[in-house]
């Protein structure tokens, strides 16, 4: 490095090249911005909820960000396509098993009582299929959590959700 004698005699450094600071600074938040886009894109998605049948667990209006996947388990919130627009559930039931509904509310799923700290009032709900229904293999059977208010696959306009219909899983 090169140094420099000022009139008094000391030693001064050169001033570093801003240009190229500058470029190399904006070079870094391109790759960083292509990264997250890339990321948002492809990995993750956010989405608005709108609604109350999956109070308490998540309220309107909320931002929800979705790990983009259709591998999904039992318990998992998921965001799925239906008529165009996006829908927010609960996975109950997953393809190959039966579920069914009690007067109470109870949900069984082959024959045992699914514990949902989730809810707060147990409710059938509004349904227009019968019970014990089976969910076919690659569909899940999702309900939302505020039950007595919740549209979900108790009616057979939703009806179960086949996994190309699945958007992702909520984080």
């Amino acid at each position: 490095m090169k140094t420099f004698i000022s009139t008094k005699g000391k030693r001064v450094l050169p001033s570093p090249p801003y240009g190229k600071i500058a470029l190399r600074l904006a070079a870094v938040l391109l790759v960083v911005v292509l990264l997250m886009v890339n990321l948002f894109t492809n990995v993750f998605m956010v989405v608005r909820y709108y609604g109350d049948g999956m109070e308490p667990s998540l309220s309107d209006r909320q931002l929800l960000v979705l790990l983009k996947t259709d591998k999904v388990r039992s318990g998992d919130i998921i965001a799925f396509y239906y008529n165009n627009k996006v829908l927010v559930r609960r996975v109950i039931c997953e393809g190959g098993h039966s579920i069914s509904l009690e007067e109470n509310g109870t949900v069984t799923i082959d024959g045992t009582v699914l514990s949902e700290s989730y809810v707060q009032t147990p409710s059938v709900g509004q349904h227009n299929i019968s019970f014990p229904y089976h969910v076919p293999y690659g569909h899940y059977f999702v309900m939302g959590d505020n039950r007595s208010i919740s549209m979900d696959s108790r009616l057979s306009e939703i009806g179960t959700v086949p996994t190309d219909r699945i958007l992702g899983k909520v984080l």
